[in-house]
């Protein structure tokens, strides 16, 4: 169970997202689509999900050009004002696919540069949501089977959008408001229950081939739940 608009200040957001791009505003009010040759396919994904103690990130790039072929050889970097910039390396020679991790998720926003050769993508610039919590069901906490669940989340800064799911329910998408009710009949009896919440921006990427966007997104978990 454990997936726009040009603006014309382009140049603002973007020396605003290096430094630091930390707005409680809706994060996509910050997304800037970039430069770039239109000679890349670029498919970036940011994917953070809650881990005991934290948060894990996984950072992959998948290069393609207009062929579908696999560009190999490229430099990929993703920038964030927490994170530094992290260079993310080919998965195995001829694949086209970068990858990189870490065990948590950086506040602000990401910019994101491609090269190889001729070809680039620069400074797409992508607006973080930030972390949330899930405030109620909190873990290890008892619910009513067959009645309503309200399910609250924190928003550090709206997403474009939001989904929730459980193990009898969803994914539903939905908006990013702090708030969901689960009806009743969604809400059968089970000791082991999760509710979790995934929030997400996304950008397309103008530098690059039609297709090409870079998205985020967050997941965080509530369990067990104990449905009775």
């Amino acid at each position: 169970m454990h997936s726009f608009k040009f603006i014309l200040a382009g140049t603002a957001l973007i020396a605003a997202a290096a430094c630091g791009g930390d707005s409680t505003g809706p994060a996509a009010t910050r997304n800037s689509p970039g430069t770039g040759t239109a000679t890349l396919l670029v498919t970036a994904r940011i994917d953070a999900s809650d881990v005991t103690g934290g948060f894990s990130t996984d950072y992959a790039v998948s290069l393609r050009d207009a062929l579908g072929n696999r560009i190999s050889g490229a430099t990929v970097t993703i920038s964030n004002s927490s994170l530094g910039t992290l260079t993310l390396p080919e998965t195995f020679a001829g694949s086209g696919n970068y990858f990189n991790v870490r065990l948590n998720f950086p506040a602000g926003d990401f910019r994101l540069d491609v090269t190889r050769g001729t070809d680039n993508v620069r400074g797409v610039i992508l607006g973080g949501p930030g972390v949330h919590t899930i405030t109620a069901p909190a873990n290890g906490s008892v619910a009513t089977a067959n009645q309503p669940m309200v399910v609250r989340w924190t928003v550090p800064s709206a997403s474009r959008a939001a989904e929730i799911e459980t193990q009898d329910f969803g994914p539903i998408a939905i908006t990013d408001n702090g708030s969901y009710t689960i009806l009743g009949a969604n809400n059968p009896i089970r000791s082991d229950q999760l509710v979790e919440v995934r929030r997400y921006n996304e950008v397309d990427i103008f530098g690059g081939r039609p297709g090409s966007s870079l998205r985020v997104t967050v997941e965080n978990t509530a369990e067990p739940i104990n449905v009775r």
